[in-house]
């Protein structure tokens, strides 16, 4: 099983964490190969993943990063998220042609159990598979898709490296990006469903990626705060909480902090704190919390504030607000870019 993570130097931990979780747990798969890409990760970062992975007898390999600006002629604006993050767009001129498929593996994540059904799944005619967001209309319209589509998470996608060569999937990814930029609410995730037909997408069952925020509310609550018309079903739901395959520390504005800063209070922050243990990072110490003043009384407001008031004006935030905010960037830069498109042809 081929298996990508793409990071930073600042993440190699996160990813170190994350892998030294994923031998430990699928030690029964006869083969795997772990791939970093490698986005300035220090040597000693590099020596401690390579650590990791031969501590399990297992092959690790690092990658390049694709050089963005030289693919989109343009400096990207990735706001919270690094670069790194459109890595795995590319993965199919990244990785040897040997490579057919390859699932990747956000660095903010654990696994927890046995990926080997992952492995098996058939990929014949799509190009990947991922687990379903729970996600606003609005936020799909921005990408071209409507209300009933499926949205997933770009965290964890098993990509079908064949089918994205042989569909010269990556131009597209390219053109998409120069095409909206910076508007971009959701950076490579949007690239994804905004590029990939819904006939070529193939779901994950839930419990190989389950972020934060499903462990913060429940099934009708996550659906109400998103506006979503399509997800699992309740039961699929909680069984992915109560037995996750692959827990995903996303930002959630329900805790505000993640399980490497100092008061974060995940369902999953001590089986992360074991795999740190474990790991060659285990005596560096957890990140302060730097949030300013109003990250903090946002915290302490959401505690206080009646549940139900809390997912109303979530709701209307991030079901509403912000979608539509980032609707009106998107058809600026769109506007942009046709104009400078329709200025360059009338040069020629």
């Amino acid at each position: 099983m081929d298996i990508l993570y793409s990071s930073s130097d600042s993440y190699a931990f996160l990813a170190g964490i994350s892998i030294l979780s994923l031998l430990e747990n699928n030690r029964h798969i006869e083969n795997i190969h772990i791939y970093v890409m490698d986005n300035n990760i220090s040597k000693e970062n590099r020596d401690r993943l390579t650590q990791v992975v031969t501590s399990y007898n297992r092959d690790i390999s690092f990658v390049p990063m694709p050089d963005m600006k030289e693919l989109t002629g343009r400096e990207l604006d990735t706001r919270r998220w690094n670069i790194s993050t459109f890595g795995r767009l590319f993965m199919a001129s990244a990785l040897p042609s040997s490579v057919h498929t390859v699932l990747n593996i956000d660095c903010d994540t654990i696994v927890v159990d046995s990926l080997e059904p992952v492995g098996g799944i058939d990929l014949s005619g799509k190009v990947c598979a991922g687990a379903l967001e729970c996600w606003p209309t609005y936020a799909k319209e921005n990408v071209g898709q409507d209300a009933k589509d499926n949205y997933i998470n770009g965290g964890i996608v098993y990509f079908n490296l064949d089918e994205v060569r042989q569909g010269a999937y990556e131009k597209k990814f390219v053109d998409y990006i120069i095409r909206y930029g910076d508007s971009l609410a959701y950076l490579d995730q949007d690239v994804l469903n905004g590029v990939v037909p819904q006939e070529e997408i193939e779901i994950l069952p839930f419990r190989y990626n389950v972020a934060s925020f499903y462990f913060y509310t429940s099934y009708t609550e996550a659906k109400k705060i998103h506006q979503a018309c399509t997800f699992y079903s309740s039961e699929e739901f909680e069984q992915a909480k109560q037995n996750p395959a692959i827990v995903h520390f996303t930002t959630c504005f329900l805790d505000g902090l993640r399980p490497w800063i100092k008061g974060n209070r995940h369902p999953y922050l001590q089986e992360f704190l074991r795999y740190k243990n474990m790991s060659p990072w285990k005596d560096r110490p957890l990140d302060v919390d730097t949030r300013g003043i109003l990250g903090r009384l946002e915290s302490i407001a959401l505690k206080i504030m009646p549940r139900f008031m809390v997912c109303d004006v979530a709701s209307l935030a991030r079901g509403t607000i912000q979608p539509l905010v980032y609707r009106m960037k998107m058809k600026c830069v769109e506007k942009e870019y046709l104009r400078n498109r329709s200025t360059a042809k009338h040069n020629e």
